[in-house]
């Protein structure tokens, strides 16, 4: 069965080779959709199959449009700016269509431009960059149209095989951690006792944030009756979603194994994240993810010290603008730029930052440029070449050797709106539906005393391993129960 995505194409009239290059885009890249096997087709619409009558336009755009793309150069006429409003009410209101601005870069910012910014920013999930010509025009929208289809195919591609596949997937990574337990002696000695052991996954950044801000807990690496995995947190995420299926399947397709995972997560989840091998209404039958803010981190770019340049001479912070250009002038000049692995929390803030700037932080668009780090990553690695660098970092987390020499600075990167960019840390667990309606989440016995760690009142609040539940949320944050505010930094 095809799937279509309707891309509707505003602008004034007189843009009519713009219209007709984009029409070009669409069947090339249905062309290349069919000889890769994806099953989408991309239609893309304008006044000129419309006809005539602007309430069409409209009803097109509120009801059938999935995309809407406005082409502006210096001005934006009074119908175009009617459709973005149409576009952004029923955005609003029903998640679609998704709106991409691209408008022609400008000499001079007049009032009309400034106008233009004003109205698109009203929406942060809005799409806006600059182009230069038809050609870099159609270049853009090639690659903004590529990111939505790959997105949309993921989607598609879930189907049961697939499901299944991700499932068994999952036990081999459970399994596999149960064979490392096993080599290291705490398998067996817990497996009869029947106890839980504690299985924290996810990044650098939020680990070091719990060890540094609850004493108590300390590094989860030396937990008693735990493991550490370092995973980017898009599997962490899966490893829940397991756990929640996992522990409701029947007992005769179950592996019996005695791990809870915890995932430690510097970038805020989404239910979608959580529903890779099943759909929301099965999922919430069976239990919700519990989510604990635990503090905040901020993103810091790290250059080296003897790198020249106007961007970072004598600064301690930058702005994503900025960071953006110095990223440009990086990959033009053939300097490394190391990003935390694909996955991770901290490399999915910097995208988020850096695309209305049209900038991609992947291997696809950046190639050998692009290398990963760690925060064990040795000084000679980063510093083979003897040129400048990047490290796409935060404040807690850096390619500590290089940072330790003393090779390179930290700088502090601003929002449009010149406050600090930071990054709420969270912490995720299975929360499992308990009694006949499931009125309450019930958790076991060792992460009742790992949250006490962090906070003794979740004793007072938390009785026979119940938490109420409230809602069928797929994930339910439970910071309200306890006041988690001590001395992390606040918003």
């Amino acid at each position: 069965m095809k799937h279509t995505i309707s891309v509707f194409v505003s602008g004034a009239k007189r843009l009519k080779d713009h219209r007709m290059q984009l029409k070009v885009l669409a069947n090339d890249m249905n062309g290349e959709f069919r000889k890769k096997g994806y099953n989408i087709i991309l239609n893309m619409y304008s006044y000129m199959n419309l006809g005539d009558d602007q309430r069409e336009y409209d009803d097109f755009i509120k009801h059938k449009s999935d995309i809407v793309l406005f082409i502006i150069e210096d001005i934006m006429g009074e119908k175009t700016r009617n459709e973005f409003l149409v576009a952004s009410e029923a955005y609003k209101k029903s998640g679609s269509p998704k709106v991409y601005v691209f408008l022609k870069e400008f000499k001079q910012r007049t009032s009309e431009i400034q106008a233009i910014e004003d109205l698109v920013n009203s929406n942060s999930d809005f799409y806006y960059v600059e182009y230069t010509n038809i050609e870099d025009l159609v270049f853009k929208v090639r690659k903004r149209l590529q990111q939505d289809v790959l997105e949309r195919v993921d989607k598609l591609n879930a189907s049961p095989k697939k499901v299944v596949f991700k499932y068994k997937l999952w036990a081999l990574v459970m399994t596999a951690a149960c064979i490392l337990m096993a080599a290291i002696g705490l398998y067996s000695r817990y497996h009869q006792s029947q106890s839980v052991i504690l299985l924290f996954a996810g990044g650098g950044s939020a680990t070091n944030c719990l060890k540094t801000n609850y004493k108590d807990v300390g590094d989860v690496y030396q937990y008693e009756n735990a493991i550490s995995i370092g995973l980017p947190t898009s599997i962490s995420w899966s490893l829940i979603s397991g756990e929640i299926l996992h522990h409701h399947a029947k007992k005769s397709d179950r592996v019996q194994l005695p791990f809870f995972p915890i995932c430690l997560s510097a970038k805020e989840a989404k239910e979608s994240d959580f529903l890779k091998l099943t759909d929301r209404d099965q999922f919430v039958k069976k239990g919700s993810v519990l989510s604990l803010k635990i503090g905040y981190d901020c993103l810091k770019v790290y250059v080296k010290k003897s790198m020249d340049n106007e961007l970072v001479n004598g600064r301690d912070t930058i702005s994503s603008s900025d960071l953006a250009k110095l990223i440009r002038l990086s990959m033009d000049n053939g300097y490394e730029i190391f990003s935390t692995q694909e996955g991770s929390g901290t490399l999915l803030s910097y995208r988020e930052i850096l695309s209305p700037f049209n900038i991609d932080i992947s291997k696809n668009s950046m190639g050998d440029t692009l290398q990963w780090f760690s925060q064990t990553t040795s000084s000679s690695i980063i510093r083979k070449k003897e040129a400048p660098y990047l490290i796409l970092g935060s404040e807690y987390y850096v390619a500590n050797e290089v940072f330790e020499e003393g090779d390179c600075r930290g700088i502090i990167i601003k929002n449009k709106e010149g406050k600090v960019e930071k990054k709420a840390i969270y912490l995720y667990f299975a929360g499992y539906y308990h009694g006949q309606e499931g009125q309450t989440f019930w958790i076991p016995d060792e992460m009742v005393d790992f949250l006490k760690k962090m906070n003794p009142k979740f004793g007072d609040v938390i009785k026979n391993n119940l938490i109420p539940r409230k809602n069928e949320m797929v994930i339910v944050p439970i910071d309200n129960l306890v006041n988690m505010n001590s001395g992390k930094d606040d918003e």
